[in-house]
């Protein structure tokens, strides 16, 4: 059985609300790929059966960012790829290990209260992840999908520590959830998930 990747956020105590638009005017999520994000480990390359191709990452990013519109869709949320959004998420090849959490990480967040938030997804556990839950007999193209849509939703799931700061919290009962803790399930690659305990601490704070 793999071990856990859990998700690590750094809470900050700036503010207890977010606040970062003019009324009536969208937040902003800035989402976006690194260069060199989609540049996997030789041993998940042979996993995959092959290096990535350009048309392939591609197709993985697309269905990543609509994964993201789809969870904010009903919040007052405008998702682009400014680097300078009041909440950010950037998709790197790996995140850097952190004292005291040696397990490889899927993503990372820091909530900035009054002045947003940054964030982080690993590419490199969320491919593994991805392959290691398919099921059996996917082809490539599955496999691709489930990667897109696992890299969307931890980067949801970031958004969700950094636009509710001290009020998020795992819903850990719910694995067809956003907030459950961990990217190790199916349905993070091949499944449906969907809000539960935060969203009506979202529709509040951020709610059309």
């Amino acid at each position: 059985m793999n071990a856990v990747v859990p998700d690590v956020v750094v809470l900050t105590t700036m503010a207890s609300s977010s606040t970062g638009c003019v009324r009536g005017v969208p937040f902003t999520a800035g989402f976006w790929y690194e260069n060199g994000a989609m540049t996997l480990p030789a041993t998940v390359v042979a996993q995959l059966g092959g290096p990535l191709q350009p048309d392939e990452a591609d197709l993985i990013e697309q269905i990543s960012r609509a994964e993201i519109g789809r969870a904010l869709s009903e919040l007052n949320v405008h998702l682009t790829i400014d680097r300078d959004a009041f909440w950010r998420v950037v998709v790197v090849a790996s995140l850097p290990v952190r004292t005291g959490r040696p397990l490889p990480r899927a993503g990372e967040s820091l909530s900035l209260g009054l002045l947003g938030g940054r964030g982080a997804v690993g590419v490199d556990v969320v491919v593994s992840k991805a392959i290691y839950y398919a099921p059996s007999g996917a082809s490539r193209q599955r496999v691709l999908e489930g990667i897109g849509r696992g890299i969307g939703r931890v980067a949801v799931h970031e958004f969700f520590h950094q636009i509710l700061g001290a009020e998020a919290s795992h819903n850990d009962e719910d694995p067809g959830s956003y907030e459950f803790g961990s990217p190790d399930r199916q349905a993070q690659y091949y499944g449906e998930l969907h809000w539960s305990t935060a969203e009506s601490l979202l529709r509040r704070k951020v709610g059309k």
